[in-house]
């Protein structure tokens, strides 16, 4: 595949925009320290010099050049005012020379400079010297994940929490009311503490103007794109047909980005602009491939093709909801509960089911034995649809979602426990009916498959329990739900880079 596919679209309306920062930044607090500031310049007065190491712009000076592209060059400097390294983003000359394009260029990079996250990269300064229009940013020390993939696809784990640290980061963007445009590898920084930065906020555009940066945080607001902009590989759908975007389109970026992350290959392969864009919006996408955590492959794959959904309507409509869906795909962030925890959860679920059904069912027909699973499929699938969890289940933080980390219905709940102890229902029932009718031998059978019923949960949960750490029981498979124990802490490297804040929406659990 050329080279040019996996490049930016600017049209002449957004290349202002599209020269925000290629290179990462770090925040800090004190306004000398980490606030972006601006320097007076007037550009235009004399010829721009060249640029070099030993090179000068304002207080920072220049050590070597990190990249270039159309849009302006990179260059690694020092800040000697606090010396501390930073990335210089030059911006073309066109855009110095351009008294409005410049003045937009500005506006957009002071909205960035409000987005204070660990995942997302941060500008400092913003300057005009020497003929140069600039910008200072944080430097991250590291790769970008298109770097990543030059040695080869990376472990599906590994992959979905990069995504995750990557939607975390979207996500307070999305708060601003910025959409980014432009998600893709190359846009995506890893430092050497493996931390995501999101770079590269030159197409971002405001939710409320469509152009220069506003504190309003309305997320109904969809942007108008003039022009086509973006990156063919990672583009959604109605982003290539120059459609109104919000941040869904970011949504599906980031998905497709992750498809290249585990596949090494992005979604879709072709010849021009056009061919992919077409297929991003109606060809079919080759799932991935299965190999080693076939069983992990798979559920992302799942979370992928949500996230790559061609209608708006079928995909996540928050990154709650995106992080929600990678976490449940991902063993490293939730954990499968063991073999005794669950078994000590559901006898304390028996024993409340036992407390509650046991009377009614004396006080009605002088039986309890069938109130207790009839209490199962009714009392349980409740709690489940309305809390995420049981009393039993609580008590040992445990939750139960869907198969990508949706909360669960009474239906879904119900089908769950009606697979769980239908077997024992059927079975007290029978031994009830042959009791009234003083069949000695069907009931002594019957009593056989009540204790049969009871063993049966236990040894389906013990079978589990010796087969991969990712197996379901029978009941959960049937009803397409998971248990395990609800996500509640940050991210390991969310805790180094200081991230706050990021938990899902609903418990995302796993196994069992």
């Amino acid at each position: 595949m050329s080279v040019e596919l996996d490049a930016t679209l600017a049209a002449p309306a957004a290349e202002a925009l599209a020269t925000a920062a290629t290179a990462a930044p770090v925040s800090g607090p004190a306004p000398d320290a980490t606030a972006t500031a601006t320097s007076p310049g007037r550009p235009g007065e004399r010829a721009a010099p060249a640029l070099g190491p030993g090179v000068r712009l304002a207080h920072f000076e220049i050590v070597r050049p990190l990249g270039a592209g159309g849009m302006g060059e990179v260059y690694l400097a020092t800040d000697l005012a606090l010396d501390r390294p930073v990335a210089l983003k030059v911006l073309p000359a066109a855009v110095a020379r351009d008294r409005g394009r410049r003045d937009r260029m500005v506006r957009e990079a002071r909205a960035q400079a409000r987005l204070n996250h660990p995942h997302v990269a941060h500008i400092y300064y913003i300057g005009e010297d020497l003929g140069h229009l600039f910008f200072a940013m944080e430097y991250v020390d590291g790769e970008t994940l298109a770097q990543r993939l030059e040695r080869g696809p990376v472990p599906p784990e590994e992959a979905l929490e990069l995504a995750r640290m990557a939607a975390l980061g979207l996500r307070e963007a999305h708060r601003h009311g910025f959409t980014h445009r432009d998600v893709k590898p190359s846009n995506l920084m890893i430092d050497r503490h493996g931390v995501v930065k999101v770079m590269d906020f030159g197409l971002v555009t405001d939710a409320l103007t469509g152009a220069a940066a506003s504190d309003g945080d309305d997320d109904s607001t969809a942007v108008a794109a003039s022009a086509l902009v973006g990156t063919p590989l990672y583009m959604a759908p109605e982003q290539g047909q120059g459609r109104a975007v919000d941040h869904r389109a970011d949504i599906y970026a980031l998905g497709a980005t992750l498809h290249h992350l585990i596949a090494g290959a992005p979604p879709f392969a072709g010849g021009s602009a056009a061919e992919l864009l077409s297929l991003h919006e109606s060809g079919a996408r080759v799932p991935l491939p299965a190999g080693r955590g076939r069983r992990i492959a798979g559920l992302a794959d799942a979370v992928i093709a949500r996230m790559m959904a061609k209608r708006l309507v079928d995909r996540p409509t928050t990154y709650d909801q995106v992080i929600a869906e990678l976490d449940a795909a991902n063993p490293t962030r939730s954990r499968p509960a063991g073999f005794v925890v669950r078994t000590v959860a559901s006898t304390v679920d028996l024993l409340l089911c036992a407390v509650l059904g046991v009377p009614i069912g004396m006080l009605n027909a002088g039986d309890g034995n069938l109130s207790i699973p009839i209490m199962f499929l009714l009392v349980l699938p409740l709690l489940i649809s309305r809390l995420g969890t049981t009393l039993g289940k609580a008590l040992f933080d445990l939750a139960v979602v869907g198969h990508h980390g949706a909360p669960v219905g009474f239906g879904r709940a119900a089908v769950r426990y009606l697979v769980m102890v239908g077997p024992l229902a059927a079975a007290v029932t029978l031994e009830t009916v042959a009791g009234l009718a003083d069949l000695t031998v069907l009931e002594r059978t019957a009593e056989v498959l009540v204790g049969l019923g009871f063993l049966y949960p236990l040894l389906e949960l013990a079978r589990v329990s010796l087969t991969t750490a990712d197996a379901r029981p029978l009941w959960d498979r049937v009803a397409r739900t998971r248990i395990g124990y609800r996500v509640r802490g940050r991210a390991a490297a969310g805790e180094r880079a200081g991230a706050g804040g990021d938990l899902p929406s609903r418990p995302s659990a796993r196994g069992a």
